[in-house]
């Protein structure tokens, strides 16, 4: 389980959580919208520990990871995958590079990794082809799948995604999508979305609602449409903020 509980980040005047709470349980599968600039990557990167909190907890599985340092938060986070907005990749190291590279900074070698890098981007839907490729030869759901796969290589119990549909195309974004899904479903991960794309409805069981630093919603997806927050109801129709006419 994560719990947020009384999670404050500001930066100079800007505040982005505002004393915001949330409980996420075992096996989730929740996506976190909101309008764009109102802080759901920073959300995000505090749970992930990238972002420390100005003051609040963030708790996994019964730790609160806010209070640890070197190698116990090394530990805790272990549990976790991060799948950055852009990928992240490294444009100087091929595919295979990139992939294996916590095995390789291990001294694993490269010919030892590569059986282990090949299963991970067969689970994503590449081909062996790729492998010798740097990042500017991939396109942009390509290099999303290199990512995940780079994530998958550590056997993670929670996966996080910054916004994994960004500058791609509607049939690129769908398949993304259901590579998630897929990926969510077979490992059984606690799995958190940051998206601005309501197709992740389809997908997640869970849906959140930052606005204004705080969780000003929580409900499933599956009724989505007939809820009548109005925050919900004015981001998921595109309208302008405002009394709902």
């Amino acid at each position: 389980m994560i719990e947020l509980i009384n999670l404050k980040k500001s930066f100079g005047d800007k505040v982005i959580t505002d004393d915001l709470s949330l409980k996420i349980d075992d096996g989730d599968f929740i996506t976190i919208i909101g309008r764009s600039g109102v802080g759901k990557s920073v959300l995000l990167k505090q749970i992930i520990g990238l972002i420390t909190p100005d003051s609040g907890q963030v708790i996994i599985d019964g730790i609160d990871a806010t209070k640890l340092k070197g190698l116990q938060k090394q530990e805790i986070y272990k549990k976790c995958g991060y799948v950055f907005q852009f990928a992240a990749l490294l444009d100087s190291l091929n595919v295979l590079q990139n992939i294996g590279i916590t095995e390789i900074e291990k001294g694993v070698s490269l010919e030892d990794v590569e059986p282990k890098v090949l299963e991970k981007i067969q689970s994503v839907a590449l081909t062996d082809d790729v492998l010798k490729k740097f990042p500017d030869e991939l396109s942009g759901g390509m290099k999303k799948r290199v990512g995940l796969a780079r994530t998958l290589m550590l056997s993670p119990s929670i996966l996080l995604f910054d916004e994994p549909t960004t500058g791609l195309d509607p049939i690129t974004a769908r398949l993304i999508h259901e590579l998630i899904k897929e990926t969510h479903d077979k490992l059984n991960a606690t799995t958190i979305v940051i998206s601005h794309d309501i197709e992740i409805f389809k997908y997640a069981e869970n849906v959140g609602m930052l606005h204004d630093g705080k969780i000003a919603y929580k409900g499933p997806t599956k009724s989505i449409w007939e809820c009548d927050n109005p925050f919900i109801y004015q981001f998921i129709r595109g309208l302008p903020e405002g009394p709902i006419q």
